[in-house]
């Protein structure tokens, strides 16, 4: 039983990890996509990002909810490669 128990508690986190894995990796196909979109505009609120990527993105659907969006967008910016205006506007570092 302790046996069979540990087990299933190892499962939902590995799963739980995958899943994660996933979500950053299927994000990541989008970041070409906001890093062309900001070199065109010199910046752009998060919903017009968003509203972009809908109209624009077909392969993989972007099917991502604004909230998604901007979680990965913050990421983009811990690592140096966006930043944000002073209006909350995204742009290119």
């Amino acid at each position: 039983p302790a046996t069979a128990g540990g087990r299933a508690e190892e499962e939902p986190e590995s799963a739980v990890a995958s899943a994660e894995q996933q979500a950053e990796a299927e994000m990541a196909v989008y970041e070409s996509y906001v890093l062309g979109m900001l070199t065109n505009f010199d910046s752009l609120p998060l919903d017009r990002i968003h509203n972009m990527l809908k109209m624009f993105v077909s392969d993989p659907p972007y099917d991502k909810t604004s909230a998604q969006l901007g979680g990965f967008l913050s990421k983009l910016c811990v690592q140096g490669k966006l930043g944000l205006t002073d209006t909350g506007e995204y742009k290119k570092s």
